[in-house]
């Protein structure tokens, strides 16, 4: 059961943060009514030159307008640490740069931000994300979400415990605020311990929503209706260690051999097992992290697909996506008879694949849990799995082709 409170829930299918959308109980709802969507994307990219707008020190902006170290970045001042306490020693020699965009203004307002980056990590290369928020007249402190990096090699991706104050926490993944923030501050670093090689990031994203309202899944145009992809099924439960909670990396990776046959690039194609050791959060210490998987899987194939966690309101978003061809990943939770013909008789959470619609408007999946490769279809009655949605406030996994434009309308986004 969801608890009325943000919790990291830890369930038999998937380890991954669960935010109840109603709110927390406790939690100020003295907001002003605010119109619109509730859930809103916001994203900066190398292609449209967003990072000129940040400030930067021992970073530079390469010609394609992507995030790179500066040749004359400073050298690291403190130990770097590999991984958690017990395992390797921290990395002592390092170069380090930062870029900053100091207050970017949400006049919609949120309670929660997903942050994904797209960046491409070399060995003995590696990023991170601080993100602050403005509530009201006072700013959060710069709140980590911990190294990323292709290659473990040099330091391990992982999360940060133990970030909780009296304006907010955050759970793995998800920045949880106790009030409405209307601002945020965005900070990259960028790490290397090899001369003359940097990560590259082209792109960030923050997936927002606000606890404090519910939405509706709004009316269709029925856009994608009798519309099925083919994304090749993959079950988790066919790998006896692990396979019971990598739902996450095994959708992902439907989603990763789905664009490896559409662009006839098979290099992004991986097995389950792969995608698991290569999305594990050691700190979390499973592969349920949303900003991980989707980090990972736009680094395959040297950035051939685009890749971010966002957040949707309505089926009718979806639907926009499937139409263009794009199948997207939902994290779900249900309890015992809330899900007619569900791979498991309840979830805490859990991903699928949404890969079309019926001719009816019922949504076409593949299920993860379900016992074989090929029985993993599925279709699951649109209201029903809409509420299953909510658990997570709509959130998604999304992968699309680099250098490409998503459909309109598919996202909210933040201007």
């Amino acid at each position: 059961m969801i608890s009325s409170a943000p919790v990291t829930v830890r369930s038999h299918f998937l380890l991954v943060p669960l935010l109840a959308l109603a709110g927390c109980a406790g939690w100020s709802r003295t907001n002003p009514v605010v119109e619109g969507p509730v859930a809103r994307q916001w994203r900066l990219s190398a292609a449209t030159r967003d990072f000129e707008r940040f400030s930067r020190e021992g970073t530079v902006l390469a010609g394609d307008g992507a995030l790179e170290l500066d040749a004359t970045a400073p050298l690291g001042s403190a130990p770097f640490p590999a991984g958690k306490e017990g395992g390797p020693p921290p990395v002592e020699s390092y170069r380090f740069g930062t870029a900053v965009l100091a207050d970017h203004s949400i006049p919609t307002g949120f309670t929660h931000a997903v942050p994904s980056l797209e960046a491409l990590t070399p060995p003995g290369t590696w990023v991170r994300l601080t993100l602050a928020a403005r509530v009201g007249d006072t700013w959060t402190k710069d709140y980590d979400f911990g190294p990323w990096a292709f290659d473990k090699g040099t330091v391990s991706r992982r999360s940060v415990n133990g970030q909780e104050d009296a304006l907010g926490k955050v759970l793995t993944d998800t920045l949880a605020l106790k009030k409405p923030a209307q601002a945020v501050r965005v900070t990259v670093w960028l790490y290397s311990t090899q001369p003359g090689v940097s990560p590259r990031i082209r792109a960030l994203s923050l997936a927002l929503s606000d606890s404090t309202r519910t939405p509706t899944d709004g009316a269709s145009d029925r856009v994608g209706w009798g519309t099925v992809l083919e994304v090749p099924g993959l079950s988790q439960m066919i790998y006896p260690n692990g396979g019971p909670v990598w739902c996450s990396p095994t959708s992902t990776t439907m989603l990763l051999s789905y664009w490896a046959r559409k662009l006839n690039q098979p290099e992004l194609a991986e097995t389950v097992p792969a995608a698991a050791a290569n999305t594990l959060d050691e700190v979390y210490d499973g592969t349920g992290n949303w900003s991980f998987n989707v980090a990972y899987a736009s680094a395959m194939g040297g950035g051939a697909l685009h890749g971010m966690v966002a957040r949707l309101d309505s089926f009718s978003q979806v639907e926009r996506l499937i139409a263009a061809g794009i199948p997207v990943s939902i994290s779900i939770a249900y309890e015992q008879g809330e899900l007619t013909g569900g791979a498991s008789r309840r979830s805490d959470g859990h991903l699928i694949v949404v890969k079309g619609f019926s001719p009816q408007g019922d949504v076409v999946v593949n299920d993860p849990a379900f016992p074989s490769d090929d029985k993993v279809e599925a279709i699951y009655k649109r209201d029903e799995l809409w509420r299953a949605w909510r658990h997570s406030g709509g959130a998604i996994y999304l992968l699309w082709p680099s250098g490409t434009s998503l459909p309109e309308g598919a996202l909210h986004s933040v201007p």
